[in-house]
Formats: C-alpha cells, sequence, structure tokens
C-alpha cells in the first residue's frame, strides 16, 4: 500500500490522533513495511509523530486531554489543570496535569508536556467523563493538590486558589477519606 493511500484512510477515521496499531488494521501490507511507510509520511510532514506508537495527521488539533488519558491508563485530569478549567485558578497551567496510579512520571512530547502524579489507590475517585476523557471534580482536584503538597510532592501558591467555586459540603466529606496530614493542611488553608 502506498504512502498516499494510507494516509487517505487514516484522513477517514474520526479521531485526532491515531496508534500504531489504528493504522496497522487499515495498513494491507506486510507489518514490518508500515513502520518504513509511517517514516516517509513523518518525513514529509503529512504525519507527526506525537511518541512513540502514536501519530497525528498534520494540521490536526490533537484531543490533548482524551490522548493523556488513553496513553497511560489509569489516569485522570487534575491538579492545576482541571482548577484551571473549574476557573479555581487563574494561572494557565503550561503542562496538562493528571493523577495516575502508576508511578510519577513527565512526558515531553513535541507538542504537549504531561505530567502525572502517582496518587493512593485508594485515593482514585471523584472523576467524570467530559467530553472523551476523565477529569477530577471540582473538590477531588483541590484534595489531590493538597495530598501531594502535603507529601511535599508538590509546590503550589495555595493563596492563589478561589475556594468559594468548590462546594464545601462536598469537599469535606472527601477529605474525611484524605490522611490526617492533608486535613490538617487544609484547616491552615481555611484560616
Amino acid at each position: 500500500m502506498s504512502p498516499s493511500l494510507l494516509l487517505e484512510k487514516l484522513k477517514m477515521i474520526p479521531k485526532t490522533y491515531l496508534s500504531f496499531a489504528d493504522i496497522a488494521k487499515l495498513y494491507s501490507g506486510k507489518k514490518d513495511n508500515l513502520k518504513v511507510v509511517l517514516h516517509r509520511l513523518v518525513r514529509q510532514d503529512k504525519l507527526n509523530r506525537l511518541m512513540k506508537g502514536y501519530y497525528a495527521i498534520s494540521g490536526t488539533d490533537v484531543d490533548w486531554e482524551q490522548f493523556a488519558c488513553e496513553i497511560l491508563r489509569p489516569s485522570y485530569i487534575s491538579l492545576e489543570y482541571a482548577l484551571y478549567s473549574y476557573g479555581i485558578i487563574e494561572q494557565v497551567p503550561a503542562t496538562i496535569t493528571l493523577i495516575t496510579t502508576k508511578k510519577t512520571r513527565e512526558l515531553q512530547l513535541p507538542f504537549q508536556v504531561l505530567e502525572y502524579s502517582h496518587i493512593n489507590p485508594n485515593l482514585y475517585f471523584g472523576y467524570r467523563i467530559q467530553d472523551n476523557f476523565l477529569i477530577a471534580e471540582k473538590e477531588k482536584a483541590l484534595l489531590d493538590e493538597l495530598y501531594l503538597i502535603s507529601l511535599k510532592k508538590r509546590h503550589f501558591p495555595l493563596k492563589s486558589l478561589d475556594l468559594s467555586k468548590i462546594n464545601k459540603k462536598l469537599f469535606n466529606q472527601k477529605l474525611k477519606k484524605y490522611p490526617l496530614y492533608t486535613q490538617k493542611l487544609f484547616q491552615t488553608l481555611a484560616k
């Protein structure tokens, strides 16, 4: 299959990014040849290589939130990225911040930085589906931030938070599930 024919088939897929497995389903040639074809399409600027095994058609706006949740599972968007999307902080985050039960890691991709922070599996709750990705509820995004700050794994100017947008009752219910040191950090913040 020629690179141009493959590219035409890829353009028909209603996704903003494609995995190697997605592309392999459409490719009628040998799998070894597919890597060469993809390399040529990238070199010709017809495809962008997002990371190993993931591509986007050049000129396509990638759904980074969905991509971030898909490439490392389980994970959901939280922390500064979620707090900003809810209007709880004003500073635009430079990275997409996520919570995972896997190891903490940062992926510096050519077009985006994804930052995954490990959380205790018992605290992996409080998210919802928005569009095609998982995002923490407002209260949970704040709790995740406080939890990681209390573990000294994150630094954040807590005075910049607009707590008026937080449902206090819901927040306090969820806070009870967190360790005492996280609860104490919130008590100092609330003063």
